[in-house]
């Protein structure tokens, strides 16, 4: 049982390795309505954000009820919560910082936060027309972009995501051309040099380019030297710029070691439960903000916004 001063700590690490069920995300039994459910995840993305904010300092579950304005009752069902899931952990008289957790596989991803990702795939595509040229990232975000193409327009679309390449081998209305070089198997990517070389020479209508995390002043965050420069070139190549990242990418805090600075004006496409506090600091900073799964409104219902460039 959790005594009031037990401390907790970021634990974003899986020194086995990443459980069967690690891609999942995060529920509370006890919270069964999606309003209740939103804001029970939002409570608890801000929970971590304040336990990472300082690695040395120590966190008792009073301060975090009295910082979070809820009860001591709640915090420790959240932390239940947040431990069964290995996004922290207990301990008694300390909190350390843990490394990162392992990177999550491709069939992992697929299942991790999937309607959220077929909602801002939905709202991807409704950007298009016919005639466009886009850039495609890789990604299990991008692959759903691609799914949801379904053949309905006539485009051109580069891609170094072997899914999207799979995904759109059928569709005969769009003209795939594919990015050459190195492939990294884990994450299903094409990258290197030969694929900046063949991206340089083109100029897109539109780009969709993933993230494993998204950050206001640092960019959007890659695993690899090689992948981050691809998505950097891939900010710049293109009239339109869309960052395309679930809402789980915007609380992520995790050190990762490689990030694309952002154009001063871009898109982001991400889900209804993104905390407001982190969609109006990317708006601070230049960002558009379409949000999948919302209900239209009259203010929703006009024309999708488009970031100038």
């Amino acid at each position: 049982m959790l005594t009031d001063t037990e401390t907790v700590c970021d634990a974003r690490v899986d020194p086995a390795g990443p459980r069967e069920d690690d891609s999942m995300p995060i529920t509370d039994d006890l919270e069964t309505t999606d309003e209740a459910r939103t804001k029970s995840e939002r409570r608890r993305a801000r929970l971590v954000r304040i336990i990472g904010e300082d690695p040395g300092r120590k966190v008792s579950v009073n301060d975090l009820a009295d910082l979070l304005g809820v009860s001591v009752a709640t915090i420790r069902r959240d932390l239940t919560v947040l431990e069964r899931d290995e996004v922290v952990s207990r301990t008694y008289g300390g909190a350390a910082l843990a490394p990162r957790r392992r990177e999550m596989t491709m069939a992992q991803r697929e299942v991790s936060n999937a309607e959220a990702k077929r909602l801002i795939a939905q709202e991807a595509v409704a950007l298009l027309n016919d005639g466009d040229l886009v850039i495609l990232d890789a990604g299990s975000t991008a692959e759903q972009i691609a799914v949801a193409l379904d053949n309905r327009l006539e485009l051109t679309v580069v891609t170094n995501g072997l899914r999207c390449i799979n995904r759109l081998v059928d569709q005969d209305l769009v003209q795939v051309l594919v990015l050459g070089g190195r492939l990294r198997g884990f994450n299903e990517t094409i990258c290197g040099g030969d694929a900046e070389q063949t991206l340089s020479h083109i100029f897109a209508s539109i780009a969709f380019v993933g993230a494993d995390a998204v950050d206001p002043v640092r960019g959007i965050a890659s695993r690899t030297y090689d992948q981050c420069r691809l998505k950097t070139m891939m900010l710049r190549q293109a009239g339109r710029v869309y960052v395309v990242a679930d809402s789980s990418k915007l609380d992520d805090s995790s050190a990762l070691p490689y990030w694309a600075p952002l154009p001063q004006e871009w898109g982001l496409i991400t889900d209804a439960a993104a905390d407001p506090d982190a969609l109006a600091t990317l708006e601070a900073r230049g960002a558009t903000i379409v949000l999948a799964g919302r209900a239209l409104t009259k203010e929703t219902e006009e024309e999708p916004p488009c970031p100038p460039r």
